[in-house]
């Protein structure tokens, strides 16, 4: 009779994550932490986008990538919604099969999140078992601090940002764009400058990280 509850305990402890560079180009990981797809609902934050020129190309390839594996797409961009809309956010966030959380600055996806209580109701669903998807800005925010991604995303982009806090769903921290022509350079500054104090996992652009059952894997 107590299977029930020792179940839902090791559930409520154990995150479920799949975290990315760049979620099209890796986008059939989603089965790890998905099987089934079809159907399911998730929602779809592209707020790091919102400061970046490249942003909404960017989210429709992400978005697309998604709806290509048969997941239905509600977009939640909290960077336009006032702060007292928490209710509605945290609804949205708790009905939702899976989280997506996509790629920009994470300095700006962190504020607006705080700002709007989203960050507070990811953290509940996820560690309640909802499964999580980043890419980019949306997988180094998993981790306890983001102050160490300063050396590839501009912190001006986030005024009102006062802590670097993160959603804290992970022991490491994700360097994202690792060998990228992009931000590759910006990627390896960060490994030689926090390699020593921090444990951080690279991921190239072809590269996702599996969290499930207490343990991480690379999947290449």
């Amino acid at each position: 009779s107590d299977l029930p509850h020792s179940r839902c305990v090791r559930k409520a402890i154990m995150v479920t994550m799949l975290l990315t560079s760049m979620f099209h180009n890796v986008s059939p990981t989603v089965h790890e932490i998905e099987p089934r797809p079809q159907g399911k609902r998730v929602v779809f934050i592209p707020t790091a986008s919102a400061v970046e020129p490249w942003g909404p190309a960017r989210t429709a390839l992400s978005k697309h990538a998604l709806q290509r594996l048969g997941f239905e797409v509600e977009q939640l961009d909290v960077e336009n919604m006032p702060s007292d809309s928490a209710e509605d956010i945290t609804h949205k966030i708790t009905e939702a099969d899976c989280i997506y959380v996509g790629g920009g600055n994470t300095f700006f996806l962190l504020q607006e999140l705080r700002r709007t209580g989203a960050d507070r109701a990811i953290i509940n669903q996820v560690r309640a078992g909802t499964p999580y998807i980043g890419e980019s800005a949306g997988s180094v925010i998993t981790a306890l601090d983001i102050g160490y991604i300063k050396l590839m995303d501009r912190t001006d982009k986030a005024p009102d940002l006062t802590d670097y806090t993160g959603l804290g769903l992970a022991d490491f921290h994700v360097v994202p764009h690792h060998h990228a022509a992009a931000m590759g350079h910006a990627a390896q500054r960060i490994l030689d400058r926090y390699g020593a104090d921090l444990s951080l996992k690279p991921l190239t652009n072809r590269q996702a990280l599996l969290v499930k059952d207490g343990r991480t894997w690379l999947l290449r």
